[in-house]
C-alpha cells in the first residue's frame, strides 16, 4: 500500500509503507510542516514497512526539526527499533 498520511490534531498518522519510492515526497511534506508547526508527532502503528530509506528519512526529518529548535517525536509499535537505528547511526 502506498503512503497515506492523515493528521488528527498535531499527530500525523502514517498508513501503508515509508520505502524509496515514497521518501521523496514524505521529506517534502514535512519538511514544509517542520517550517510551519513547532511540533510534529508521527504515528507509526499503522505503518506497515519502514525501510532503510525510510527510517534515514526520519532520521533527516528529526535533525532538521531539531537545528530548527522544533519538537517532533514517533510513537506506535516499533519506535524503539527507529530510536535504536538513529542513536547507533549517531555514533558512527
Amino acid at each position: 500500500m502506498p503512503l497515506k498520511i492523515s493528521k488528527n490534531k498535531s499527530v500525523y498518522h502514517l498508513k501503508g509503507k515509508v520505502n524509496k519510492p515514497d521518501v521523496e515526497t514524505f521529506l517534502n511534506y514535512f519538511t514544509e510542516k517542520i517550517d510551519k508547526k513547532k511540533k510534529i508527532t508521527l504515528n507509526i502503528e499503522e505503518a506497515e514497512e519502514i525501510d532503510k530509506n525510510g527510517l534515514n528519512a526520519i532520521q533527516q526529518l528529526m535533525i532538521l526539526a531539531t537545528s530548527k529548535e522544533k519538537n517532533f517525536s514517533i510513537v506506535g509499535g516499533g519506535c524503539k527499533e527507529i530510536y535504536d537505528h538513529i542513536f547507533i547511526n549517531q555514533l558512527n
